[in-house]
């Protein structure tokens, strides 16, 4: 018997083992469809949500200078009456 003689038993075997395997692999490629769509979606929302998280960050860098704007700020009047008193009497 050499390589290529088979017998046609088996070669019908192989045809259904074949055709058994292309209806699983589409059963397959149907899932991972099915399952990458909300994937993406998933993904898309996690950009939005990190795009956000990053503005906020942005926008809150800069409360140590607004702790010092307000420390100023609230020195500001007591630092306006010793002028306005050292300035005199005013006409």
């Amino acid at each position: 018997m050499t390589t290529l003689a088979v017998s046609t038993g088996i070669a019908i075997l192989a045809w259904i083992g074949l055709a058994i395997g292309a209806v699983v692999l589409a059963a397959v490629i149907a899932l991972f469809t099915r399952i990458m769509v909300p994937a993406r979606e998933i993904d898309a929302y996690a950009r939005d949500i990190l795009a956000a998280g990053n503005g906020i960050t942005e926008n809150l860098e800069a409360t140590d200078r607004l702790e010092t704007t307000r420390s100023l700020g609230g020195s500001l009047p007591g630092l306006a009456t010793a002028y306005l008193r050292k300035l005199g009497p005013v006409r």
